[in-house]
């Protein structure tokens, strides 16, 4: 299989994800204010959930295929220079935030979550920033009164673990990785399962476990990865997967799924995470689909993702503020307005504070292997 530079479509679809994300926010604040409501608002949120399931996945077959292409390049996965290359893309913005919302957001009213004074945001802020510092914002909330706005971050904690844990996985299960894939994706729900209902499901250590492995998506990622596996291997099955009509079908599937909360509901995410694996594969590697979503502004969205991801939730508090505060403007504004918004403090982010960072990692590239 020849070893592309990089995907096409892929940016893409990372901003389509963060999207996804913003729009649910701009809703949920909406009623959180006390600006509106909506019928819809359970539909919303598994749509927001949808978005970070679809980053999850393309995580896992991104991560998947970079390691797995390293190998075959270099004659093993070099974990140390992946987990710097991976500190130095995620820790900066991620930390930048909790102090943010920590210490500098709770502050200034218009940025500020409401349900939460200052004071209460500042209780126990050394627990509150350990959890942080060790990636577990998913416990926050259960084990302190919250920082809510760092919620968003649980999801950064998951792919953390991932991080550290897949490069080692791989190497540890490299005779039987198909299977480590589908047990993972398979595993994710059986101990999801014992955790909600089995022995000791009352004790509060595993409230505290359920509450970390409910957000663990590592079945979404295991969903991407194995459609890097077989982008790998080749074959067969993988020409069937790329097939035209097999793209299609999973698209229309997608979209008629979203675009219902009962159908969304019904399928669940485990079917929802094969789709968007499905489409991401055929995005990347079907030379028909190749130009889907490679207009410039696309790309460039999709390569400021995490930064629109990162930084939406006070600036989508600082928009809704000052539409409440000018009345004949309608909320309806609040959309485009947010996402102009997060693109100009994501692009500013990504120009003046992330790249500088970025170009540290070539420090840990490792060498190839001699022939």
């Amino acid at each position: 299989m020849p070893k592309p530079a990089r995907f096409p479509n892929l940016d893409g679809l990372r901003f389509i994800g963060a999207g996804l994300v913003i729009i649910w926010h701009v809703r949920k604040a909406t009623y959180q204010l006390g600006l509106g409501r909506s019928s819809d608002h359970e539909h919303w949120e598994l749509l927001g959930n949808a978005g970070v399931l679809l980053f999850f996945v393309l995580s896992g077959f991104l991560i998947t295929w970079l390691l797995l292409e390293e190998e075959q390049r270099m004659g093993r996965i070099h974990v140390r220079p992946f987990l710097m290359r991976r500190v130095l893309r995620i820790w900066p913005l991620y930390f930048f935030m909790v102090v943010l919302a920590l210490f500098v957001i709770p502050f200034i009213t218009l940025l500020h979550t409401p349900g939460m004074s200052p004071a209460e945001v500042l209780e126990e802020w050394p627990r509150k920033l350990l959890l942080f510092a060790l990636f577990l914002p998913t416990l926050v909330p259960e084990l302190t009164n919250g920082v809510p706005d760092a919620a968003h971050l649980w999801s950064i904690g998951t792919e953390e673990y991932f991080y550290a844990l897949w490069p080692l996985a791989l190497i540890l299960f490299r005779r039987i990785r198909p299977l480590l894939v589908v047990g993972v994706y398979i595993g994710w729900t059986a101990a999801y399962s014992v955790l909600a209902n089995g022995p000791g499901s009352g004790t509060r250590f595993v409230e505290v476990l359920f509450a970390f492995w409910r957000n663990f998506n590592i079945d979404a990622m295991a969903a991407g990865a194995g459609m890097a596996l077989l982008l790998l291997r080749g074959g067969k099955v993988l020409r069937v997967v790329l097939d035209l009509r097999v793209f299609i079908a999973a698209a229309v599937v997608t979209v008629a799924v979203l675009s219902q909360y009962a159908w969304i509901a019904l399928v669940g995410n485990q079917v929802i995470m094969v789709l968007f694996a499905l489409l991401v594969l055929n995005l990347a590697a079907n030379p028909r689909a190749a130009c889907l979503l490679e207009q410039p502004w696309l790309r460039y969205l999709g390569k400021i993702s995490y930064g629109l991801y990162v930084y939406h939730p006070p600036l989508v508090v600082l928009v809704l503020s000052l539409l409440a505060r000018f009345k004949p403007l309608p909320f309806a504004w609040a959309y485009p307005l947010v996402f102009l918004l997060t693109m100009a403090v994501a692009g500013i982010s990504y120009r003046f504070f992330e790249s500088p960072i970025l170009k540290l990692r070539t420090r840990y590239r490792p060498a190839a292997k001699p022939h």
